[in-house]
């Protein structure tokens, strides 16, 4: 962290807005890579109508994020662009609606009502390697990155909504997220002309939304007409109301919060899990400790939440993980009134950009940052600033969902480690791919070879949370 001149009025960056535009347009992470190690922790950058400020020092997160986060709220034209997907869900929306809506479902990921979700989660992932098996036969690769998707979809939408989406809508729907996933990215990154104007890329970001509206509609109308009390995060919306005016959440507000979990609870942890299982591939001894570890403490039952806390290996393989490839790998946040960073005025209506990806590589905090190494994570060396790993965010707006991604990847990777070995049909990197979650370059393909002694699929009792 440099020392600045008190006051100043801005930050130092590049001018010209075609010239960032452009260089943020082509690889918006080497873009900010760059300007940190030219200009440091806090820079600025002409990318939309008002400069974007960069800040790439856990302080100055911390300033935002904690200390100072009533002024930095929702808001700027990057989150305004944002919202032709999500609307205002829990992610996009700004106070006092954030505040009314995190009251509203904090409940329903309280770790009690977490507690029964680790059964279902387990089955659903026992399904999977059920099918595996058929392809395992056959020898062909899989695509790991689709599997994870497919995985993580069904997880959530049995966990938040108890609905079970059918293949063809899983389908559908991933297809369609996809596409608004990369043509929103892409629009962020280059924000003309207006989606108004139907382009064939903002033309098919406008009919892959139709996808996503039709399959979250469906849901909801399926729950309206079901009169029984579903224990699910939907029902629960639908029954939640304000206390002072006693309004509901419409139709369209529940889309939004629909949206938004689905699009949290499974699209950021397959893409985690798809670069999990690239880098064990790359690193066989990591692989191998994993292994040890699974058959040791769960010694070929099925895991169980009670078993989380003892498959602190696993714990540490996620966590390095998302140091290197966090899925919400850029923020933004906008300044409601004057404020000072690192000794830079920020003026109000500013918006407040920080990459993730490149805090978690910031060296003042992390040793051979570009290492993929577990053991950074194990609890005698974990002691960086706590602003320095901030994979789900920090503050009030922590993500709600963490501790049940948590779970489910912990999960995934015990069963699967218990019944196969994944063996990279390519050795090659894959470079990050930054939309607007942090996703692979290009398929992660394995085949399936088989352990011997494959634990049976009978249901394991349900043990407290721990």
């Amino acid at each position: 962290m440099s020392d600045r001149t008190p006051g100043a009025s801005r930050p130092p960056g590049p001018r010209g807005f075609l010239r960032s535009t452009l260089g943020f347009q082509r690889s918006p992470l080497d873009l900010v890579g760059r300007l940190l190690s030219e200009y440091g922790d806090v820079c600025s950058l002409d990318l939309y109508p008002v400069p974007l400020i960069v800040v790439n020092h856990p302080d100055y997160i911390d300033r935002v994020l904690k200390a100072r986060y009533h002024n930095y709220d929702r808001g700027g034209p990057v989150i305004t662009m944002a919202r032709n997907l999500f609307g205002d869900g829990l992610i996009m929306a700004s106070e006092p609606r954030w505040l009314f809506q995190r009251r509203m479902l904090q409940p329903a990921f309280h770790r009690k009502r977490v507690e029964p979700f680790g059964e279902l989660m387990t089955d659903t992932i026992a399904q999977m390697l059920d099918r595996w098996e058929q392809v395992r036969a056959t020898d062909r690769p899989i695509d790991i990155r689709s599997e994870m998707g497919g995985l993580t979809l069904r997880i959530v939408t049995r966990v938040l909504f108890a609905t079970d989406l059918d293949g063809a809508d899983v389908r559908r729907f991933l297809a369609a997220v996809v596409t608004a996933n990369r043509e929103l990215a892409a629009f962020i990154r280059f924000p003309f002309p207006p989606l108004s104007v139907r382009t064939p890329g903002h033309r098919r970001f406008h009919d892959a939304r139709t996808v996503v509206d039709d399959v979250t509609y469906a849901m909801i109308r399926s729950h309206r007409r079901d009169d029984s009390d579903r224990n699910s995060l939907l029902s629960m919306m639908m029954r939640a109301h304000d206390d002072v005016t006693g309004a509901r959440l419409d139709d369209r507000q529940l889309r939004d919060e629909v949206f938004t979990m689905l699009f949290a609870g499974h699209e950021t942890t397959a893409g985690t899990l798809a670069w999990l299982w690239h880098l064990v591939g790359r690193h066989p001894d990591v692989e191998l400790r994993l292994r040890e570890e699974v058959d040791r403490v769960l010694a070929g039952r099925r895991p169980t939440m009670a078993d989380l806390a003892r498959l602190s290996y696993t714990r540490q393989v996620i966590d390095e993980t998302l140091r290197l490839y966090p899925p919400a790998w850029q923020s933004y946040r906008q300044a409601v009134s004057d404020d000072e960073i690192g000794g830079f005025r920020i003026r109000a209506g500013s918006t407040v950009f920080w990459s993730s990806y490149h805090l978690h590589r910031h060296r003042d905090y992390w040793d051979d940052p570009e290492r993929f190494d577990p053991d950074r994570f194990a609890a005698a060396s974990v002691g960086v600033h706590a602003s320095a790993y901030i994979p789900f965010g920090a503050g009030p707006r922590v993500c709600i969902g963490n501790r049940l991604a948590m779970a489910e990847m912990q999960f995934a990777i015990a069963m699967i480690l218990q019944r196969y070995q994944l063996v990279p049909t390519e050795h090659a990197p894959i470079t990050p791919r930054p939309l607007l979650a942090l996703d692979v370059s290009r398929p992660v393909t394995v085949r399936l070879r088989p352990r011997a002694g494959q634990p049976s699929s009978t249901r394991a009792p349900m043990q407290n949370f721990e």
